[in-house]
């Protein structure tokens, strides 16, 4: 008879994502995994696998919620300028907390040259990302409220890496009203 688990799995990783979001994967230990996931050891290797095994499904977790979070906020705006606006604006920190940018940015930076499963997992979820910012465009040049004379796929492919040099700009603690500036500045590519 198979042993019933202790423990949420769906919290555990989602414990863990956050772990690996605020240090990476190389300055994360597996004693802090297992204490941060509330879990022994023997748990989380039946559970998930080795840390990478772990990391790799986290980051499938953070690109599945991200990308709900941002067609949900997209579709509620019937504005593509404004939905737009309101993307890249998602990126910036609140009030006090940590800047911890893009789980899945922070990846192609640590990892993506050396482990080929992360980079393929961090290409699939730019390629996602960058789709909703080419259908916002073409939204917002439906409507009139972006200039039609731009190649929306040209357009989209800037902005999009616009958007991942803000989320690296947020990681690395830049002030607020330089990020501000930012988006601002990407905003007015729509013009």
């Amino acid at each position: 008879m198979a042993r019933q688990k202790e423990f949420d799995p769906d919290v555990a990783l989602d414990r863990a994502m956050t772990l690996f979001w605020e240090q990476g994967y190389a300055k994360t230990s597996m004693q802090e995994l297992v204490a941060r996931m509330g879990i022994h050891k023997r748990s989380m290797y039946d559970t998930f696998g080795d840390k990478r095994a772990l990391y790799l499904k986290a980051l499938d977790r953070y690109a599945e919620t991200v990308e709900q979070v941002n067609v949900a906020a997209a579709e509620r705006q019937t504005d593509g300028r404004a939905a737009l606006r309101g993307l890249f604006e998602s990126a910036l920190p609140g009030g006090g907390q940590q800047p911890l940018g893009c789980l899945s940015v922070n990846t192609a930076t640590e990892l993506a040259l050396r482990d080929p499963d992360a980079a393929a997992r961090v290409e699939k979820s730019f390629a996602r990302q960058q789709q909703l910012v080419l259908d916002l465009i073409r939204r917002g040049q439906e409507t009139g409220q972006i200039a039609a004379h731009h190649d929306p796929r040209g357009l989209a492919l800037t902005l999009f890496n616009a958007w991942v040099g803000l989320r690296v700009r947020v990681r690395t603690g830049a002030p607020r009203a330089q990020l501000r500036q930012m988006v601002d500045d990407m905003m007015t590519m729509l013009d």
